[in-house]
């Protein structure tokens, strides 16, 4: 009995969660064409191919799966930053301002940028979306400011929590811009905050 139940509950499984996953990225096209709030769950579930019914079953409600969306998003972006430090094992500098890319490549993502710098504090509140922020911008700066200053390349006398907020207000405020800058525009405005930011870490280094 139970090796005839078990293939069609993994069936279901696999259902469930590619169901979910669809979800995740009509909500997210949906989001950041239309803004949080007017996209609905019904625009959601048709462009999914499901009903309302199906994304209630994995959402409780339109927060929750733009938060869900929005960790999917985090993660991902995520992923990319480490994967760039970690084309530079040898050069941290070199690791640093591949960061640096990858985090401004992410903000003028269309689908990136607008919904974590300008529909997430709208969706989420400004609390939880700082709360974001914290775990995965300022998680990250903090550990490549710390990874400097222990490896000299920083002056010791660089306040590492305090830089870190800054630079990741730098980020979002920099998000935000790229985000909602005309496209025609972006491309030589993402290249601007690229130079700015790379000349203030310049600053931090102890040799030049």
């Amino acid at each position: 009995m139970l090796s005839n139940v078990e293939p069609v509950k993994s069936r279901r499984d696999q259902y469930a969660e590619q169901t979910r996953q669809a979800l995740l990225e009509s909500a997210a096209t949906a989001f950041a064409e239309h803004g949080f709030a007017a996209t609905s769950i019904a625009d959601i579930a048709a462009s999914a191919r499901v009903t309302k019914g199906a994304v209630y079953h994995h959402f409780p409600d339109k927060r929750a799966l733009f938060e869900a969306v929005l960790n999917q998003c985090d993660e991902a972006a995520q992923s990319k930053v480490l994967r760039a430090i970690a084309k530079h094992p040898d050069d941290l500098w070199g690791g640093v301002l591949a960061a640096l890319d990858v985090t401004l490549d992410v903000c003028v993502d269309p689908i990136f940028g607008r919904l974590i710098y300008v529909e997430g504090p709208v969706a989420l509140g400004w609390t939880r979306w700082r709360e974001c922020e914290d775990e995965y911008t300022y998680g990250n700066i903090r550990l490549l400011l710390n990874s400097a200053i222990h490896a000299g390349m920083f002056s010791p006398d660089v306040p590492a929590h305090a830089m870190a907020q800054l630079m990741t207000g730098m980020i979002t405020h920099a998000g935000v811009a790229l985000a909602e800058a005309p496209p025609a525009k972006r491309k030589k405005l993402r290249g601007d905050i690229y130079t700015a930011m790379q000349q203030l870490l310049q600053g931090l280094r102890t040799t030049q």
